[in-house]
């Protein structure tokens, strides 16, 4: 505990947030702690999300703000979760978009598309016209969407919602160890303060 509340005082003396994060209080343990691939030195920090919570559209513009500036030892990972059936298409969506190359370029506009301008994108065809007058190959697109690799996405971030014990998004994971969010920072935007100092402790835990 001492060399916990010492990481933490570090990361507050960095400018890392106000108030030192407590455990329980601002991220909660993961117990069993889920296995993550990172290198030497590396620390995985994960965002679940899906594109039809308006909370997770909202959080963007902090994350892309942290993003911009976060440590050189980090590796961050878009997790798009289907918690219902219903969530399925827009996750699918994320994950053929990456698997064609395309996630990043497209992900803000399929944001706005979903949050500001409220278009019916429920079913492949949808998505697929979307994303075609945003410059991806419909068809290849749509082939990357029924495929076993994107299925076997969604399906892996279903496991990781159960192991880490997520009922709701945006949310944030450390190293697969620990889990914030909006109600246990305090608000969506101070996530990123805790995750800060998440990463100050797993950092200097190594």
């Amino acid at each position: 505990m001492k060399r916990l509340s010492w990481l933490f005082a570090l990361a507050l003396g960095m400018g890392v947030a106000q108030a030192a994060p407590e455990e329980m209080v601002h991220y909660e343990a993961i117990d069993p702690p889920v296995a993550v691939d990172a290198a030497a030195g590396e620390v995985v920090v994960q965002e679940l999300f899906w594109y039809g919570c308006g909370h997770c559209h909202h959080f963007e513009p902090t994350l892309n703000a942290w993003l911009a500036k976060k440590p050189a030892n980090v590796r961050f990972e878009r997790i798009a979760v289907a918690l219902n059936p219903g969530w399925a298409p827009l996750s699918k969506a994320y994950y053929a978009l990456r698997q064609l190359g395309m996630a990043e370029k497209v992900h803000a506009a399929l944001f706005d598309a979903v949050q500001k301008e409220h278009r019916p994108l429920g079913t492949p065809e949808q998505i697929a016209d979307f994303v075609a007058a945003q410059g991806v190959d419909r068809e290849a697109f749509l082939k990357a969407y029924n495929s076993f690799a994107v299925d076997g996405e969604v399906r892996k971030g279903m496991q990781l919602v159960r192991q880490y014990g997520i009922n709701g998004v945006p949310a944030m994971i450390v190293q697969g160890k620990y889990r914030t969010s909006g109600s246990l920072a305090g608000a969506n935007a101070k996530m990123v303060e805790v995750v800060d100092a998440l990463i100050a402790m797993e950092t200097g835990a190594r």
